[in-house]
């Protein structure tokens, strides 16, 4: 059930969708339950001018120019899968979906770091305790893989996250 933390892609700060889909909540994790369960809704606006209450929209364009500060989350999109001759193909970075996380983090390590974000991508990929990537601006920019597997948006050092 935590599909849609996991899966989001970036907050987009001073951005928004069109047309209200449903209820608003209180919190993100109501407001995304409510929005997988709800065929109209493809994201969720937070609307800093009603209390922060968490909206949700029909989209599905993310327009990143909002006027009054809001935040958007989407769900990422599944690759469409290809016709592959094996059974079971090793995984390969290029065909897999990863979503960046502005000013966030995952918990913990899981792995050795890297200089470049396709050596960790690959590295977490082979690694069953790796459930995303966080790059340590104050380490040298290094590439940490880690356990998360839940997204915190909150990062107080500026750093990023892919999952």
């Amino acid at each position: 059930s935590n599909r849609y933390t996991q899966r989001k892609r970036p907050d987009v700060h001073d951005s928004f969708l069109y047309s209200y889909a449903g209820s608003s909540f209180d919190t993100l994790e109501e407001a995304q339950k409510a929005c997988l369960a709800n065929i109209k809704c493809n994201g969720i606006t937070q609307e800093p001018y009603n209390s922060g209450r968490y909206t949700q929209r029909k989209g599905p364009d993310v327009h990143d120019w909002s006027p009054t500060g809001e935040t958007s989350w989407t769900v990422c999109d599944e690759p469409e899968p290809e016709p592959e001759p094996e059974p079971e193909p090793e995984p390969e970075v290029e065909g897999s979906t990863w979503c960046r996380h502005e000013n966030s983090f995952l918990y913990s390590y899981a792995g050795a770091s890297f200089s470049t974000l396709e050596e960790a991508q690959e590295a977490c990929l082979a690694n069953a305790n790796c459930n995303g990537i966080t790059q340590e601006p104050y380490n040298s920019g290094r590439y940490t893989q880690r356990k998360g597997p839940d997204v915190h948006d909150w990062s107080p050092t500026g750093e990023t996250s892919w999952t």
